[in-house]
């Protein structure tokens, strides 16, 4: 038999398969303590009319959070999934004078040249463990630092692999000291991990064991 991998398999391109997962994962406390690290981290740094850039937008939650507590930013959403980016948009209907949608693919997409600058902050969560290894992560911290101006922030709330887990696990899920170690390779410094979040190495499933890591770009990458 065999070993059964930690992770999960999206079929993001499929309306009602979009909409299902949109619902499963609608905030709880334990995730909205996630939000609520972005939020404060966007607070200290981002100017009060500066631009932040969500990767994988997905249903828009994380974007009405940040929308409604700093009214006077402007947003993009990227997302690749149609159906995601329909979702978003009927969500953050309130808000549409101050967010843009892109969509497109992440690591083979030249995103970070299309979207409208300055960009003060690069943000997502739960969105870059599904692009499948530690190369793509790599290329997208990489245009990440490319599509950040002066000592711009990035923040990626994503699921990893826990230190000590004996279990197997996808591979875009993998420890946050290798995170930390892409992130100084593509342009930035300061890296760090804010905060471990339902973490569990005994019984982990697909939904738990996700981190909140922070790094600011380097002037001179």
């Amino acid at each position: 038999m065999n070993e059964a991998v930690i992770g999960a398999e999206h079929q993001f391109h499929d309306r009602d398969y979009a909409l299902a997962w949109g619902e499963r994962f609608s905030p709880t406390a334990q995730r909205l303590e996630l939000f609520e690290l972005v939020l404060g981290e966007l607070r200290r740094t981002v100017p009060a009319d500066g631009r932040v850039v969500e990767l994988g937008i997905g249903p828009g939650y994380l974007a009405q959070h940040v929308l409604q507590a700093m009214p006077t930013i402007s947003y993009c959403g990227i997302d690749f999934s149609t159906p995601m980016l329909e979702i978003a948009r009927t969500r953050l209907h309130r808000h549409a004078s101050r967010i843009t949608y892109l969509q497109a693919d992440l690591v083979r997409d030249d995103w970070q040249d299309i979207v409208d600058g300055p960009v003060d902050a690069v943000i997502s969560t739960w969105s870059l463990h599904d692009l499948g290894s530690q190369q793509n992560v790599q290329t997208v911290y990489a245009k990440s630092a490319s599509a950040l101006r002066g000592r711009g922030i990035l923040l990626n709330g994503d699921f990893i692999r826990p230190d000590g887990a004996t279990q197997v696990f996808e591979a875009g899920r993998f420890e946050v000291d290798r995170h930390l170690e892409l992130m100084r390779q593509t342009g930035f410094k300061h890296a760090k991990c804010l905060a471990l979040l339902e973490h569990d190495i005994e019984s982990p499933t697909s939904a738990k064991n996700y981190a909140c890591l922070k790094a600011l770009r380097r002037m001179n990458p």
